[in-house]
């Protein structure tokens, strides 16, 4: 039933991965609103993807708006080598019939959330148009109830070594949300790579024969062709609030993001100092193994997901495209 569902809003960059998780999402969550931000690709594309996914699902009754184009300092970073230059690999699409809401995508989550109580965000591209919402109106950092945040890694960046891509492009917005004292779950590469989507997966989509799957198995081509897997870091995400038992462990942390670092601009710094392991194969143990008190230690303020069940997800996104036909 809708009313059972639990709410959202969802700003994100589509993007293939973010595509996937809006088919997710529409399908199991109250979707209440999406809002777009330049990351993957410009704004003027992900606005436009996100547009035609609420057409694509059926669910054209979902308000779409636009946010910030450009990060709060310095120049925009695109993943058009993941993406393309659209956000969408190869696949073209028409351009849709939804319009964008007149409201900037920031008001729009400003005066939202002001006014909800029971609301969830989630996040799945760079957080500037999060952090100049709680800059413009800043009684949203008790506001908000929580949010769900594809960013980060407990571990290696991709876009650097230190650097997850959607932290990278906006850190200076990232670091405004992360200490922000909202609840946050952070779904980080270190999660992420547990999972990985190949051309098998595409022929198995190609079989359901529906519009939703062929679009799903048409985007994935673009990234499992390239490197013959890919992970789909923002359906990964998403599934949190749809099934949690995908996400088998998270731990509590304190993560602080870094803004100035020469090799580390972007970086989720985890404190895993209470997790440091004895097995020289695995550095960072999956349960506490001291209780330190370090001079400056800070209190945990993000749940990080550390283990996830690729098969559980799999099965999960496979049904909810064929559900798309039923």
């Amino acid at each position: 039933m809708e009313e059972n569902r639990t709410k959202v809003v969802i700003d994100c960059d589509p993007g293939t991965d973010d595509c996937f998780a809006l088919m997710l999402c529409i399908k199991h969550l109250d979707v209440k609103g999406i809002v777009t931000v330049g990351g993957n690709t410009g704004l003027e594309y992900t606005e436009k993807n996100a547009r035609f996914m609420t057409e694509l699902c059926e669910r054209t009754d979902i308000p779409v708006y636009a946010g910030y184009d450009q990060p709060m300092f310095g120049k925009a970073v695109r993943a058009a080598y993941a993406h393309g230059a659209t956000g969408l690999g190869d696949v073209i699409i028409p351009e849709p019939k939804k319009q964008l809401e007149p409201v900037h995508g920031v008001d729009f989550l400003i005066d939202f959330f002001m006014h909800n109580d029971d609301v969830k965000l989630i996040t799945l591209g760079p957080l500037t148009n999060v952090a100049q919402a709680i800059l413009k109106e800043p009684r949203l950092c008790k506001r908000i109830p929580e949010i769900l945040c594809m960013g980060g890694s407990g571990t290696a960046g991709n876009f650097s070594a230190a650097a997850e891509f959607n932290i990278y492009v906006d850190p200076e917005a990232a670091k405004i949300v992360f200490e922000s004292g909202i609840p946050i779950r952070m779904v980080g590469l270190n999660l992420t790579r547990q999972n990985n989507m190949n051309m098998k997966d595409v022929e198995a989509m190609k079989a359901i024969g529906n519009p939703v799957a062929d679009f799903a198995a048409a985007i994935l081509t673009h990234n499992a062709g390239k490197g013959g897997v890919c992970s789909l870091c923002d359906a990964c995400t998403v599934v949190w609030y749809i099934d949690p038992q995908i996400i088998r462990k998270s731990l509590m942390v304190h993560v602080d993001v870094e803004t100035k670092g020469e090799f580390t601009r972007g970086m989720t710094l985890c404190d895993w100092r209470d997790y440091m392991g004895t097995d020289p194969i695995c550095d960072i143990a999956h349960e506490k193994k001291y209780d330190t008190t370090f001079a400056g230690k800070k209190e945990p303020n993000v749940e990080v997901a550390m283990e996830f069940d690729a098969d559980r997800f799999r099965k999960l996104l496979m049904d909810t495209l064929r559900s798309y036909g039923a």
